[in-house]
């Protein structure tokens, strides 16, 4: 009896990650020809195309600036989100300040271990939740965005002069960080 338990249980898993798969990939896939839509846009509405040249250099630039986020971020936290919330992470983003303190936050709150099913269930529920609260806050800034601009004093107003530096100081530490952590497991 166990053991008919048990491929049961084995053919439903890979049932159901094949299913989490076409799902995730289509909709991936989906974000991902949906990125191109406001440049499609310029270029058919305005008839305006940088040119070839410009694309490749800017696609150069963004790869060798993202190129170990790309290669690590899969590594380093598919062990703590599993499958379904690889698909939420990389398909909405700010998974190291919001998405995987959330996950962790709830696999202690249910005493799951990372690779479980129960710990695969909490980080999945909390990184939904977290994408819901995030999307209900976005909708709250753009619905009321500029009232809070034209009522927000001028000291702060000019305080927002400072948020791209600090936006590229924190990713340069960040990217700093990775790098010296990656030199200290060599030695």
């Amino acid at each position: 009896m166990e053991k008919k338990t048990t491929v049961s249980v084995d053919a439903e898993l890979r049932a159901y990650t094949k299913k989490l798969h076409l799902i995730g990939t289509s909709t991936m896939m989906a974000v991902l020809v949906l990125t191109f839509c406001p440049a499609l846009y310029i270029f058919i509405a305005y008839d305006s195309f940088p040119g070839w040249s410009t694309v490749a250099a800017i696609f150069g630039a963004l790869a060798a600036h993202e190129f170990w986020t790309w290669v690590m971020e899969p590594v380093m936290y598919f062990p703590m989100i599993g499958i379904a919330g690889a698909y939420i992470c990389f398909t909405t983003g700010n998974i190291t300040r919001m998405r995987i303190p959330c996950a962790i936050a709830a696999q202690n709150a249910v005493n799951a271990r990372n690779g479980t099913p129960k710990g695969d269930a909490a980080s999945v529920f909390a990184m939904v939740a977290s994408v819901v609260v995030n999307l209900a806050a976005l909708f709250v800034v753009i619905l009321f965005g500029n009232y809070l601009l034209r009522i927000l004093p001028e000291a702060v107003k000019a305080a927002f002069n400072y948020t791209m530096p600090a936006v590229y100081g924190a990713l340069l530490v960040m990217m700093l960080g990775i790098v010296s952590t990656l030199i200290g497991k060599k030695k």
